[in-house]
């Protein structure tokens, strides 16, 4: 120990008087080399502990095996993956999964399913094949549609209805608002969105959606069993 602290000390004189005699328009060869020097003594007295490389963790060799598939309903399962991150944080222009901005959020969705919406929720409305404005018409897994905070009479902001109240003509929304993150509000009943709402927009999503069972099997065992015996 009280070596590496003389050769500590001795880079510190070392890099001091290259310093000084660079002042004194030293040539750059007599610097680089006087530095390479000093690094050598340190590097051949303080050997690597190889034990401490060796023992990083790493994950062993596998294989991915679908076990089975089977289908289940789309609207259920986007619903249920929309409502995972409640609470994450709205940022704008961030596309998750940590935080999200509104088209971003309802984007991010969407596409864990396979399908893909514009970056922005002004073309989500532009692009969806069905627009209406009745609230009695909306279904589970519909976009809702506002207008922006900048007073213009156009979309600039977009949720995914969660749950439609018939009976009382509401819906809930799964949404990232700027203050409180992804959260779930209720439309109308809120008079800040119900005096900026615009439209709902429906895209054709299949009833059912295509699922499948994986299995990870480590490679090491495999090998394992087929050493053993019939008798073991």
């Amino acid at each position: 120990m009280q070596k590496h602290i003389v050769h500590i000390a001795t880079i510190c004189l070392l890099l001091f008087s290259t310093v000084s005699n660079s002042y004194a328009q030293e040539s750059d060869s007599v610097i680089i080399t006087n530095i390479v020097e000093s690094l050598s003594i340190v590097s051949n007295s303080i050997p690597l502990d190889s034990t401490k490389i060796d023992s990083i963790p790493t994950e062993p060799p596998f294989r991915i095996d679908t076990i089975c598939s089977y289908q289940i309903p789309l609207i259920d399962s986007l619903i249920c993956y929309a409502e995972s991150f409640l609470g994450r944080p709205y940022k704008y222009g961030s596309k998750g999964p940590e935080s999200f901005d509104c088209s971003g959020f309802t984007g991010y969705v969407f596409s864990h399913f396979g399908f893909s919406l514009a970056s922005s929720s002004t073309y989500q409305y532009k692009e969806a094949p069905h627009t209406f404005s009745d609230v009695c018409q909306a279904q589970q897994g519909d976009l809702i549609f506002f207008m922006g905070r900048n007073g213009r009479k156009s979309v600039g902001h977009v949720g995914i209805v969660v749950d439609v109240d018939t009976a009382n003509s509401t819906v809930r929304f799964i949404h990232a608002a700027t203050h409180g993150g992804i959260i779930e509000t209720y439309y109308p009943s809120h008079s800040y969105y119900n005096q900026r709402f615009m439209d709902f927009g429906r895209y054709n999503l299949p009833q059912l959606f295509q699922a499948y069972e994986i299995k990870k099997t480590y490679l090491h065992d495999l090998d394992n069993s087929d050493n053993k015996s019939e008798g073991e």
